[in-house]
């Protein structure tokens, strides 16, 4: 088995009308946090499906989705990647929960990296990219 998606995003200048929009779409509980620049809606656990998510407000970015994938070790995941043809969005950030960073793909995607302090990942290693 590879690496996991353990979490997603959807960023857009106005989080809370994408909260509203997902939260009646699809009948997602949304626990909205913070304030001005710093508002961002966990998407309660389970309330869309194995993998949490979460809507962040981006007011001077732009809309995008984001998938973030498990891995060992986010500074070499984040070198093997550079390896590969990506480049750096964020470099590894400690939340004292997980450390998570994000890179652009080659073409130019966001991809979310997760780094958290109990996981093991047994079984991946011949598809881990911080192997």
């Amino acid at each position: 088995m590879g690496n996991p998606i353990i979490h997603f995003e959807v960023a857009g200048t106005n989080g809370t009308a994408l909260e509203t929009f997902y939260a009646e779409l699809f009948k997602w509980k949304i626990d909205h946090q913070g304030e001005g620049d710093m508002q961002y809606g966990f998407i309660s656990e389970g309330s869309a499906g194995a993998v949490g998510g979460g809507i962040r407000h981006e007011p001077d970015g732009k809309p995008e989705v984001v998938f973030y994938v498990e891995v060992d070790d986010v500074k070499l995941a984040i070198e093997h990647a550079k390896a590969l043809g990506a480049t750096v969005r964020i470099e590894p950030i400690n939340t004292g929960d997980v450390t998570f960073g994000m890179i652009r793909d080659p073409q130019g995607n966001s991809v979310g990296l997760i780094e958290r302090p109990d996981s093991t990942l047994e079984g991946t290693q011949e598809h881990n990219p911080t192997t």
